[in-house]
């Protein structure tokens, strides 16, 4: 049971296919780590320790990001998903004013630069060799109430020694289940108090760092800050039932305390708030996005409403500068606490949260022929692969908005139950209010929906979002916001009466929405039952369908070559589970190639011959065979870019707009990476001495997935047929002016070793492509054809020289218009190829 100092293990607890060989079933050692499209390799292990300050690593990993701490300097943070006497407590976190906190942590550690930059790609060695440092991300925290935490007193007036989870609105400390022996038939009731602490931290799941001014002078965060909340519900597992055998529960008594805290870390100061304002409910992730206006800030708030369904997709918006009164925050007046200027100038003290409603119209456009706010609509649609793809909503508030800490809310009392009131009528004669927008009714979901992404191009206000439940990937765009976030205000209260959305399913959670090449990897572990033949991870084995299962973690990276989405299953699959990227059109946010994703690793699963044989990357931590999660990336590419003079950047350059600039100019291949992985079989050992409470790993990594230049495809309205272009300036030139854009048709490949030529036709007035060398000098040599060469648009490969993980575009003629079309898609190809259409299967084109 060695416990090592940071960054001295180098076994990986990704692999990249089930373990087949003697020498990936050693303790100590990695598994199979052959990863066909990506490479990893070890930062930091659950239960490592500081070598000076003694202190380990706690677990679940979860929320991470990096940042420059100075200019010689990279910061790596992440959270710990923890949840106390849920799991296993972890070592109290020491606050200033000596409260203790037991739970979730906020881990820092500090490399050199210069050899974080190189790490993933040299044989340098383990990443103790570059570790700095290592310590908490703040040490000051305030409440619900708005007050420094002190150590806890069950005085009712002394609302500083509280914290929100566990205290009513009034003061009063509502205790954890104190436990019992077994007694005769009744079982034993285990001792929920807590012992490493006053407090606990509940469950810090995903987590954002937010740079000041990421979207130009003046907009955005006015500071640099990290972004979190204490998730879901701690209900019936912490707190005993109020009236023994009767109808309430645990989770009612947690529905009147103050709820889950949404919190925000100043970072340069070390201190953390939390901030009612964006909501008490519990979230998996608070995400800003450009508001487009520097008076106000949007945050996506994705996740939880406290177990409550049904609810919708929520944002809030944030008017910077102002209190919770409305009334301006004098930040040049010594009697405005710090508190308050800090949260006034970020927009989190005056907001409300807003939900995604739809009209009636849309509705029936998206086959939801029962409008009501009671049920899931959402996931009926999410769920049914042949509604449209595309909609139009609103993102409505309810009645109720956070109006300061001198008069706190019982969680029951916010906006948790008003996104389902539309005035029905109980079964004993009770009507309730009606809290739905007028001409809308809020687009209810079950409130499982887990990481979103925000689409790194700093000029948009778009988001993706993980609908965990379903199992779909929903596209957000506020295209108007700009016009509406601070015009739209007929109630004159200082925040839009709503804001509209472009929504685009990505995909659907219906079985073939996705299937995941996995170069020849990605091997499940073997079941005699479920998994008899070795099944890939191109679907989930365990649920037997090609779609995604249960995501979780999110991140959009935008390259100058390519827009991926990476995507964390948290599905519970015993034959390992997925991390897989997604190529996305950086327009319409469809997935490139069609329904078609890239694996990069998988992880844990009961059946995993490596629990089986119970070795661990750290020898004596493995414990018992549980499932495993990956939970999030971060890029950190503008960290370790080096300029034409070999310098890195500043910390000056990448403030504000600068790191998405450098991020965005290079290619995905230079793009490197850093992700966790929670791995709970591995608990025991060095992890559970430390008390560092489940295992898990951060890591660095990079992507090889087949990338190129986009080749636009477009609609000619006036002949139905379709040009391509990979010139952005003539996509956008002919979009609207007779063209209607509908997507990248297919992206040539860097490597490409045969030109695609595009020629015109002055007679039929069409255009028509070709990668065949003999075609092109058939064409060329006979101009009597009409056939004028405009050029080549990319390098292909020929319809014979594929090369493996290239994807084929098939040509079609239609000889009674004498149009060609060229497309990846297999499901267009079939529709096309079906009786009296009049198209024929030429076959394979090229390959791309």
């Amino acid at each position: 049971m060695p416990t090592r100092n940071i960054g001295e293990i180098v076994a990986l607890m990704p692999e990249a296919s089930t373990p087949d060989q003697t020498s990936e079933l050693k303790d100590g050692f990695s598994g199979d780590v052959e990863f066909p499209y990506a490479n990893f390799k070890v930062l930091a292990t659950v239960g490592e320790i500081d070598p000076v300050t003694k202190k380990a690593l706690t677990g679940y990993p979860d929320g991470q990001a990096a940042w420059l701490k100075d200019n010689d300097t990279v910061r790596v943070a992440y959270q710990s998903e923890s949840y106390a006497t849920m799991s296993n407590e972890t070592y109290p976190w020491l606050m200033e004013t000596g409260v203790k906190f037991t739970g979730s942590h906020i881990h820092f550690i500090d490399y050199d630069r210069s050899k974080f930059a190189t790490f993933l790609n040299d044989n340098s060695g383990p990443a103790s060799q570059m570790f700095k440092a290592s310590g908490e991300l703040f040490d000051r925290v305030f409440n619900a109430f708005g007050l420094e935490v002190k150590p806890k007193n069950t005085t009712k007036t002394d609302l500083a020694a509280k914290w929100g989870n566990q205290t009513n609105p009034d003061g009063t400390i509502v205790e954890f289940i104190s436990g019992s022996p077994a007694s005769g038939t009744t079982p034993a009731v285990k001792d929920m108090r807590l012992t490493q602490g006053d407090f606990f931290f509940h469950s810090f799941c995903g987590a954002w760092y937010e740079p000041a001014n990421k979207y130009g002078a003046g907009i955005g965060l006015a500071d640099d800050v990290w972004l979190m909340g204490e998730e879901w519900n701690i209900g019936s597992s912490m707190f005993a039932d109020p009236d023994g055998s009767g109808p309430l529960k645990g989770s009612d008594v947690a529905n009147g305390t103050m709820g889950l805290a949404s919190m925000v870390v100043d970072v340069k100061n070390e201190i953390a708030y939390t901030v009612p304002a964006l909501g008490q409910a519990g979230y998996e992730k608070l995400m800003p996005i450009n508001s487009q206006n520097k008076d106000y800030v949007l945050i996506v708030a994705s996740g939880y409403n406290h177990d409550i369904n049904p609810a919708p997709l929520k944002v809030y918006v944030g008017r910077k500068g102002y209190g919770a009164d409305g009334k301006v925050v004098d930040q040049a007046s010594a009697t405005v606490s710090e508190r308050d200027k800090f949260l006034a100038r970020n927009g989190l003290l005056y907001g409300q949260l807003y939900g995604m409603a739809a009209d009636s119209a849309t509705f029936a456009k998206l086959g939801i022929t029962t409008v009501d706010a009671d049920t899931k609509m959402l996931d009926s649609y999410l769920t049914n692969a042949l509604a449209p793809t595309t909609f139009s909503a609103r993102y409505y508030p309810t009645s109720f908005r956070w109006d300061g800490f001198n008069t706190p809310e019982a969680v029951k009392d916010t906006e948790v139950f008003r996104w389902a009131q539309d005035g029905d009528t109980s079964s004993s004669g009770v009507k309730e209010a009606n809290s739905q927008p007028t001409g809308y009714t809020f687009f209810n979901s079950d409130t499982k929906v887990e990481h979103p992404a925000a689409d790194p191009d700093i000029t948009k206000s778009r988001y993706v979002q993980n609908h965990t439940a379903t199992g779909a990937l929903i596209g957000v765009d506020f295209n108007l916001i700009a016009k509406e976030i601070g015009a739209n205000d007929l109630d004159k209260n200082g925040l839009p009466d709503y804001l509209s959305a472009n929504l685009t399913r990505i995909l659907s959670g219906a079985n073939g929405a996705l299937t995941v090449d996995t170069g020849n990897k990605g091997v499940g572990h073997f079941d005699a039952k479920l998994n008899p033949n070795l099944q890939t991870a191109q679907k989930h084995i365990e649920a037997n369908k090609n779609a995604m299962v249960a995501p979780d973690g999110l991140f959009w990276a935008k390259a100058s070559d390519a827009d991926v989405l990476i995507v964390d299953e948290d599905s519970g699959n015993d034959f390992g589970e997925r991390k897989f990227a997604l190529r996305i059109d950086p327009v319409t946010m469809q997935v490139l190639p069609d329904a078609t994703g890239y694996f990069l690793a998988q992880a844990g699963g009961e059946k995993n011959p490596r629990a089986l044989a119970k070795v661990a990357a750290n020898p004596g931590d493995f414990q018992k065979p549980r499932g495993s999660e990956f939970s999030g990336s971060w890029d950190v590419t503008g960290l370790v870019t080096r300029k034409a003079d070999g310098t890195f950047y500043t910390k000056a350059e990448l403030a504000g707009t600068g790191n998405q600039i450098v991020e965005s100019s290079r290619p995905l291949d230079e793009h490197v990476f850093i992700g966790v992985l929670q791995q709970p079989s591995e608990s025991g050992g060095a992890v559970a001495a430390n008390k560092a409470d489940y295992g898990g790993q951060i890591f660095q990594f990079n992507m090889d997935i087949p990338t190129g230049t986009p080749v636009y495809r477009l609609l000619d309205r006036a002949d139905g047929s379709h040009f391509f272009t990979n010139n952005v300036k003539e996509r956008d030139a002919l979009t609207g002016a007779g063209f209607t854009y509908e997507g990248v048709g297919f992206n040539t490949p860097n490597k490409g070793t045969q030109a695609l030529y595009r020629f015109y036709n002055s007679s039929k007035g069409g255009h028509f492509y070709t990668a065949s060398e003999a075609e092109k000098n058939a064409l060329v040599a006979t101009p009597s054809l009409g056939y004028a060469l405009e050029g080549n648009i990319g390098n292909v490969w020929a319809s014979g020289a594929a090369i493996a993980g290239s994807t084929p575009v098939y040509r079609l003629f239609n000889p009674g218009s004498g149009m060609h079309i060229f497309t990846t898609s297999q499901l267009e190809r079939s529709a096309l190829l079906a009786p009296s259409t009049g198209w024929t299967d030429e076959g394979i084109g090229f390959n791309v």
